[in-house]
């Protein structure tokens, strides 16, 4: 009961973080990170996790200097994954908050080359945790926290929403290509909700480069998967310019770092 309560709490805190963090960004100067005691809103939160992550705590939260863009799962719980300025491949942490009240949480022990998984049910890792830990590559380890009675979460409906033709998956897809790579890009499966992510980070990028001019801008952004189809020629080609800008590269490589998780879990429909 004591730890079904820590995690109602928790998942408080980090539900306002989701309304929070975009504002909290944009007013942010540029090249400030959001840490996981911001995510967690209070010291009082940040003391009931730190009870739930045991004597690994400090291992935890040391992978989290840096917050991606929050996720909200179709389960009702919400994703969150960090890393250590500058060590996103060696030092990262995810967890998750379930609506009821479960939690979920990993790192990456780059030592030991394993994903040290905590909270489950009856020995099974939350296919979001599941899925951020293949990046990595190695197996899991899974420390069980959680209660084994606990029902695993119900299948939700699948999105109404219009899906993508062939070719226009294909438009979307040299996108996120440019944005990430083409092997990750080959692995997702581009539905609508990954064309809409895809959209977003796209604005996000011609947002932070605003003063790039070596490469025209696409024209007249709109929310959705379906300008990004359509506009998917000249998205690439001023990315690529970003892209190989030294100036403003970084603004490719913090929205695709930001927002990989998210397309992740939209691209297993999670």
């Amino acid at each position: 009961m004591r730890a079904r309560k820590l995690c109602l709490n928790a998942v408080c805190a980090l539900s306002v973080y989701l309304v929070t963090a975009s504002c909290w960004a944009a007013g942010a100067p540029s090249g400030q990170t959001r840490s996981l005691a911001d995510a967690l809103g209070s010291a009082d939160a940040e003391h009931e996790v730190r009870q739930l992550r045991g004597d690994r705590y400090d291992v935890f939260v040391e992978s989290f200097t840096v917050t991606a863009t929050p996720v909200l799962l179709k389960d009702g719980g919400i994703f969150l994954d960090g890393w250590r300025v500058g060590y996103s491949g060696q030092h990262a942490a995810a967890f998750v908050h379930d609506a009821d009240g479960r939690t979920y949480a990993a790192y990456f022990d780059a030592e030991r080359g394993k994903v040290i998984s905590f909270g489950d049910v009856g020995g099974r890792i939350h296919p979001a945790i599941e899925g951020w830990a293949r990046r990595f590559g190695p197996p899991v380890d899974i420390i069980l926290k959680a209660d084994p009675a606990a029902r695993a979460p119900a299948n939700l409906p699948q999105a109404t929403a219009a899906t993508p033709s062939p070719g226009e998956q294909v438009e979307l897809r040299k996108v996120a290509a440019s944005i990430w790579n083409g092997s990750l890009a080959a692995s997702w499966n581009m539905n609508a909700e990954v064309g809409d992510i895809l959209g977003t980070v796209t604005h996000e990028i011609m947002e932070c480069s605003a003063a790039f001019n070596l490469v025209p801008k696409p024209v007249g952004w709109v929310p959705g998967w379906s300008y990004v189809t359509k506009s998917a020629l000249s998205i690439v080609a001023y990315v690529t310019g970003v892209s190989r800008d030294r100036q403003y590269k970084g603004c490719v490589n913090s929205a695709a770092a930001n927002w990989r998780s998210a397309i992740e879990m939209a691209s297993a429909d999670i």
